[in-house]
């Protein structure tokens, strides 16, 4: 095979993968956020409401620890510091998409029991957003410097903190989605002593659409220089 073909070859197979991720990238919302739409339509057969769930497990694994709030925020359901928040709108909903988020916060709860995660995740997320500031001052002035010659060698140092700034971003990602990942892996057990063998294959189904959300905020920060992709905060 000539050469030629094989840049061919490989410049379609760029563009093929290319085209992949950024669908990836453009759609993993919408596609989670219909997949919501349609298991929060679904009860549970048991009929449990999200709050009895949350009483249930919060008995079993935290030994009534957990303190339950609350809120008015629409899909505002969230596990911080032994406090899961639960929004007026789930709070008593039998739906799947309510019980199979919930378990996934609650799983949050079990990691900051377990472990230093959250914590390291959080003091990551407080420095990446203070770099994050200087990041755009940092790369404007490195690019400046390049054109002085005396300077030279000080634009390319704060091209290359800039360059280390957007690695610790796209880091602190990837280390959100291990989180998430093992936060559905424990809301799966969970849930396997509530849900019928058909519902959960629709839950883990619906935890894998949301991580993949995750994913998709990854694959924006990378593929941003393609201007093809949505917009992503890097932290």
């Amino acid at each position: 095979m000539s050469t030629t073909w094989i840049i061919i070859i490989a410049v379609i197979a760029f563009a093929v993968l290319l085209c992949f991720l950024l669908s990836i990238a453009n759609n993993a919302y919408d596609r989670f956020l219909d997949r919501y739409n349609a298991l929060d339509k679904e009860m549970v057969s048991t009929g449990l409401t999200t709050l009895d769930f949350v009483g249930e497990i919060n008995y079993k694994t935290f030994s009534n620890k957990i303190k339950v709030i609350q809120i008015s925020q629409l899909a505002g359901d969230a596990y911080s510091n032994g406090k899961i928040f639960l929004s007026t709108k789930t709070i008593n909903s039998r739906s799947i998409a309510s019980i199979t988020i919930v378990a996934h916060e609650l799983g949050h709860a079990k990691q900051d029991i377990e472990g230093k995660k959250l914590k390291v995740l959080k003091v990551l997320r407080i420095l990446g957003k203070a770099l994050g500031v200087l990041l755009p001052l940092v790369l404007i002035a490195g690019v400046v410097l390049l054109f002085f010659p005396s300077l030279l060698t000080y634009g390319l140092v704060l091209l290359g903190v800039g360059g280390g700034i957007f690695l610790l971003a796209l880091f602190n990602k990837l280390f959100t989605i291990s989180i998430e990942k093992d936060a559905s892996k424990k809301a799966i057990v969970m849930l396997k002593d509530y849900l019928t063998d058909d519902e959960m294959k629709k839950a883990k189904r619906f935890l894998k659409d949301a991580r993949l959300t995750y994913w998709a905020d990854f694959l924006r920060a990378i593929l941003g220089w393609t201007m093809l992709s949505k917009k992503s905060k890097l932290f």
